[in-house]
């Protein structure tokens, strides 16, 4: 299995790193890292503080130093796919060099990308929204995760409004949840699904650039 293979091969770096002299951040990351590729193998439940402690070559009584508790270590899980897999970003082009319009088709394009290469991110990000319905902690984090991107893809809404890259009609707020919500609620896991999504991201935008008035 991709996901399982992927996960273990990147522990037993992390478990070397580990037990040689380690900066905080880098500690912090190999933790995240860690939780991030149980979530991945068993769900939320099978998230164990001791377990994680025992997959990042560390100590069960020094954990809490990094990430007080499930909260804090959700938010870490967080930063790391943003920061770590680039989740919805495409390191290799930079924003300031595109249109509005190429900038949102990136950021798909990006999404499609990681879906391919870590589809276990998508299983990951699908266990702990399932669990912020029920957990007030959890939600906290999942929705500043979410006004941040609904902003980032806002931003580039209105910037294409005013260039004329999409629809000027377009409700920018509305348009921005829409999208977050359809992407929130694509399934990446089975077969063909990717190729799906592909169609759906397609079809959306050509809906922000105004294609059904033609």
């Amino acid at each position: 299995m991709k996901t399982k293979d992927h996960c273990a091969y990147q522990e037993k770096r992390e478990v070397k790193t580990a037990l040689t002299s380690t900066p905080a951040k880098d500690r912090r990351k190999q933790i995240a890292r860690a939780a991030y590729c149980a979530i991945a193998e068993k769900g939320f439940e099978g998230l164990r503080m001791r377990e994680i402690a025992a997959r990042a070559g560390l100590d069960h009584s020094t954990l809490h130093y990094y990430f007080e508790g499930k909260e804090a270590l959700i938010a870490g899980v967080m930063t790391y796919m943003v920061k770590e897999l680039s989740l919805g970003r495409d390191a290799a082009i930079p924003s300031r060099a595109l249109s509005p319009r190429e900038t949102l088709a990136a950021h798909f394009e990006a999404l499609l990308h990681q879906a391919r290469e870590h589809p276990e991110m998508f299983v990951v990000l699908a266990e702990i929204h399932s669990r912020s319905a029920r957990d007030p902690g959890i939600r906290s984090v999942m929705s500043r995760n979410e006004r941040t991107w609904k902003k980032f893809i806002l931003e580039i809404l209105r910037a294409g409004i005013r260039c004329g890259d999409f629809v000027p009609t377009l409700d920018a707020d509305v348009a921005a949840e829409a999208i977050v919500a359809l992407i929130r609620g694509l399934n990446f896991g089975p077969p063909g699904s990717i190729a799906k999504a592909e169609r759906a991201l397609r079809l959306l935008m050509r809906w922000l650039e105004g294609a059904r008035e033609k």
